[in-house]
């Protein structure tokens, strides 16, 4: 936990730097101090067809889902954070927007298999 997806134009997707946004928010993640660095997922999901402000404008959304307990600051803090990564790698994205969203921890389930190391 948490669980960061990245949601943008393919376009962006396409980008050849893209594994250095990825890092990006991880990292960003990682800086706020709320969670484990293991413990991030970042995974990223490209749109072909959309529409921002009824423009094809290439875009970024994250939602940030997390397990409920942190404060308001905390996940106002977090989504900043965020979206100050994202601006820091496409200065040139206008559209870049970030949610971070409580999961029930009573609804959440996870199985982490140990990998084996050659």
């Amino acid at each position: 936990m948490p669980h960061c997806v990245i949601e943008c134009s393919a376009e962006i997707a396409g980008h050849p730097d893209i594994d250095r946004l990825l890092h990006a928010v991880h990292e960003a993640t990682d800086a706020s101090g709320l969670f484990q660095g293991a413990d991030i997922k970042v995974r990223l999901q490209s749109y072909d067809d959309f529409l921002v402000g009824g423009r094809d404008q290439d875009f970024v959304h994250i939602t940030c889902h997390i397990l409920a307990g942190r404060s308001d600051d905390q996940k106002g803090q977090l989504a900043e954070r965020l979206v100050g990564a994202v601006c820091e790698r496409l200065p040139g994205v206008q559209s870049i927007s970030c949610e971070v969203r409580d999961m029930a921890p009573a609804a959440y389930r996870r199985r982490d298999k140990p990998q084996a190391r050659g």
